[in-house]
């Protein structure tokens, strides 16, 4: 009767394993194909940063080349009203 009741025990014990393992198995699975989002969303973002540095780059570029204009213009004024 004790052999049998630890026969049961261990059998009990190996279903709840195997079940574990499978669970384990699926969220394992379920966090690489997280992994794989997370490394696109990384990627992506970085090409974000990317462009913003550039587009900051262009807007910076196009204000110094205005203000270079705006300056040019007050000379000529000035030299103008001089005359």
């Amino acid at each position: 009767m004790a052999d049998e009741t630890s026969q049961n025990v261990a059998s009990h014990t190996l279903v709840l394993l195997r079940t574990m393992d499978r669970k384990l198995d699926h969220v394992i699975e379920t966090l690489s194909r997280h992994d794989v989002r997370l490394g696109r969303l990384e990627r992506d973002v970085a090409e974000v940063k990317s462009d913003l540095v550039l587009l900051e780059n262009r807007l910076l570029t196009q204000t110094n080349e205005i203000l270079r204009i705006v300056y040019r213009l007050d000379e000529q004024e000035a030299l103008a009203g001089q005359s």
